[in-house]
């Protein structure tokens, strides 16, 4: 079991990795070009980098197998961290195969949405399968099913592919996806935060520190 963070914000890698938790990071187009201004994809990989010692998953934009290829070399060039995000689809396989078997470069298939899709991605060699939780949803099915189905179809084919869940919108899909089989969820900032948090336990916390006080206040507390 493990968890990356979902995110190209510096600050938040930096945050996150002090709390001991994160072992990786996930990037995606949408995410960069949420970023203001002009910015250097290299050198913001490169600041993760130095923050994160794990894969770092960086996504090509192509859509042909040489495209893709020829950005996967470029990004894998700049560290040995680097995970190459490619899409899924024939051309997506086609680089995933050549790219792992024959370049020694570990990929992330992304926006698979089905397990005949996983057992492709799989196949072809990808190291990690990135299962779109939400997504699957929004089409009326249910993520922990498919998530569940890959898990089980991996291990009885002994393919080594590690099963990412992505597109989180709710804390309950962190915990399902892990439930249903997951190695991996890659988790937004803002519910890493939230994970760490419930009512019950702050309320538990200071009920007994101001226990403790009281007890100092009036003098029935030893300070040796």
């Amino acid at each position: 079991m493990e968890i990356f963070i979902d995110t190209v914000e510096v600050s938040e890698v930096k945050e996150a990795v002090s709390w001991g938790v994160v072992s990786g990071v996930t990037t995606n187009p949408k995410l960069v070009s949420s970023l203001k201004g002009k910015i250097s994809l290299k050198d913001k990989i490169l600041e993760i980098i130095k923050l994160c010692d794990g894969p770092i998953s960086v996504e090509v934009t192509s859509d042909d197998f040489d495209g893709m290829v020829t950005e996967a070399k470029r990004y894998s060039s700049w560290h040995s961290n680097i995970v190459i995000k490619i899409p899924m689809g024939i051309e997506g396989l086609k680089a995933v195969k050549v790219l792992e078997r024959d370049c020694d470069i570990r990929t992330n298939v992304t926006a698979i949405m089905a397990s005949n899709q996983a057992v492709l991605a799989a196949l072809a060699g990808a190291t990690y399968i990135s299962i779109f939780f939400a997504r699957i949803g929004d089409m009326g099915y249910d993520a922990t099913d498919v998530i569940s189905t890959i898990a089980g179809l991996l291990k009885t084919s002994n393919l080594k592919a590690k099963i990412i869940s992505g597109s989180i919108r709710h804390l309950m899909d962190i915990n399902r996806s892990f439930e249903a089989g997951a190695d991996i969820v890659t988790v937004p900032f803002n519910f890493l935060k939230q994970m760490s948090q419930n009512p019950r336990t702050t309320e538990t916390i200071s009920e007994f520190n101001n226990l403790w006080k009281g007890m100092k206040e009036k003098g029935l507390l030893s300070s040796d």
